[in-house]
C-alpha cells in the first residue's frame, strides 16, 4: 500500500474570493451580485458605527439591508442568537460582516445556524460535525488588520461574558468573498493597529511552523510574515496607506495559515482570553517566548523565518520580536498589563492542553508552559 502524502490532510484548502486595495469598498454591490445576495444582513459593531466606517460600507449595500451591531469587543453566543433572530425576521439571503476578528467570528457562527438553528449558537461551539455546506453566504470586510477570520476556517466564540472563547474549525465557515480596503482602517487607533498588527504575524509564523507542512500554505506564510515584520511600526502612522495595505495582505495571509493550524503563543492566548485584554496583545507578549522554543527544538523551520526577516540567526528572532513589540508600546507582562490569575495550576493545564499544541512542530511541557507563567505573568 502507498504511504499517504503528509500534505493529505490539508490538500482540500477553501480560499474566497479577495478584492483589495484603497477604495475597493465600491466593489461590494458586484461581489454581491456574484454571490446572488440580495437582501443581506449587515453585521458589525458600535464603534464602527461611531466612526463613521459603516456609513461608508451602507452606501454600497441595498436599501433593504437589515443590521445588527455588537456592543462589546467580545461577543456572546448571545448576539449570535439575536443577529440570527433578525436574519430570519427579515429575510435575509445572506451576510456582510463589517469589522474585525470578533464580528467576523460571529458571522460564522450566524451563518451556521442557518443550516443548525436548532442547536442554537453554543450548541455549536467545538461541533464542526455540525456545520455543513448549507451556510449562509458570508461576505467578509475586515476593518482591522491581523486576525485573519477573513480567510481561514476557523473562528472563536465566548459562551458568556466571563469563560474562554471556544474555538470551532470547518471548511464551510471560510467566507466566500472579502473587500479589504486600507481607507476603512485609518480611524483604527494605534493599539489595535498594533495589537492586530502583531496577531497577523504570529498567524502566519506559527501556521509555518505548524505540521504537517504544505508547500503553498507554508510559502503565503513566510511572504504574510515578511509583510507583517516590515510594515507594522509604520502602519501606526495615519498617512500610512501602504503599510496598512502591506498587513491587510499578511492578515490575509496569516488566515490561509491558520488552515495548518497554530502554536503555543496561541495556546497562551486563549487561556489567558477571559479577561478580556486584547487577543492581539496576548499573542504578542507569548510570542518570544515561543520562539526561543521554537529556535532550539525546530531548527530548521526557525532558520528559515529568521532568513525571511532578514535576521542573521534563529537566535535572533525571539529578541527581534520583543523589540518589535516594545516599538509598538505592546506589553511584555501580562500580569502588570492587568491580568489576574485566580488559580494558576489551571491556567498552566489549559495552556498545555489547548488544542493548537496538536498541531505544533513541537508542542511545550507543561514544565516549560509554568516556566512562561513564571516570566509574563507573576
Amino acid at each position: 500500500m502507498t504511504a499517504p502524502s503528509p500534505f493529505q490532510h490539508a490538500a482540500v484548502l477553501p480560499l474566497p474570493r479577495w478584492v483589495l486595495g484603497p477604495g475597493s469598498i465600491s466593489s461590494l454591490p458586484s461581489e454581491l451580485a456574484l454571490l446572488r445576495i440580495a437582501r443581506p444582513l449587515l453585521l458589525s459593531d458600535v464603534g464602527l458605527e461611531r466612526a463613521g466606517v459603516l456609513t461608508t460600507v451602507a452606501a454600497f449595500l441595498p436599501a433593504s439591508s437589515a443590521r445588527y451591531l455588537l456592543a462589546s469587543e467580545d461577543p456572546t453566543c448571545l448576539d449570535a442568537d439575536q443577529a440570527f433572530a433578525i436574519y430570519r425576521e427579515a429575510g435575509c439571503d445572506g451576510i456582510v460582516a463589517v469589522g474585525g476578528g470578533s464580528v467576523i467570528d460571529t458571522a460564522k457562527i450566524l451563518a451556521a445556524l442557518t443550516q443548525a438553528p436548532t442547536a442554537g449558537a453554543r450548541g455549536l461551539l467545538g461541533r464542526p460535525e455540525l456545520i455543513g455546506p448549507g451556510v449562509a453566504l458570508l461576505l467578509a470586510v475586515p476593518t482591522t488588520i491581523g486576525t485573519g477570520s477573513e480567510s481561514s476556517p476557523a473562528t472563536g466564540l465566548h459562551p458568556d461574558e466571563n469563560t474562554r472563547a471556544i474555538g470551532t474549525r470547518s471548511p464551510f465557515l471560510v467566507p466566500r468573498s472579502v473587500v479589504s480596503d486600507p481607507m476603512l482602517v485609518r480611524s483604527l487607533p494605534q493599539r489595535l493597529i498594533a495589537a492586530t498588527g502583531m496577531d497577523a504575524l504570529a498567524h502566519c509564523l506559527e501556521g509555518y511552523l505548524a505540521d504537517p507542512p504544505h508547500p503553498l500554505v507554508d510559502a503565503i506564510a513566510l511572504d504574510g510574515l515578511a509583510r507583517a515584520y516590515r510594515n507594522v511600526y509604520a502602519a501606526l502612522r495615519r498617512e500610512s496607506d501602504d503599510a496598512r495595505q502591506e498587513l491587510m495582505v499578511a492578515s490575509f495571509a496569516g488566515g490561509v495559515a491558520i488552515h495548518k493550524g497554530l502554536g503555543p503563543a496561541h495556546a497562551v492566548a486563549l487561556a489567558c482570553g477571559d479577561q478580556r485584554l486584547h487577543h492581539g496583545m496576548l499573542v504578542a507578549a507569548a510570542l518570544p517566548w515561543a520562539m526561543e522554543i521554537a529556535a532550539a527544538k525546530v531548527p530548521a523551520k526557525s532558520d528559515r523565518m529568521a532568513q525571511a526577516l532578514q535576521l542573521n540567526s534563529r537566535f535572533d528572532l525571539a529578541p527581534a520580536l520583543r523589540a518589535l513589540n516594545v516599538s509598538l508600546g505592546l506589553p511584555s507582562h501580562l500580569g502588570r498589563a492587568g491580568y489576574r490569575v485566580s488559580d494558576p495550576d489551571e491556567l498552566v493545564q489549559a495552556m498545555a492542553s489547548s488544542p493548537f499544541n496538536r498541531s505544533a512542530a513541537y508542542a511545550p511541557t507543561i514544565g516549560e508552559y509554568r516556566a512562561m507563567a513564571d516570566t509574563l505573568l507573576f
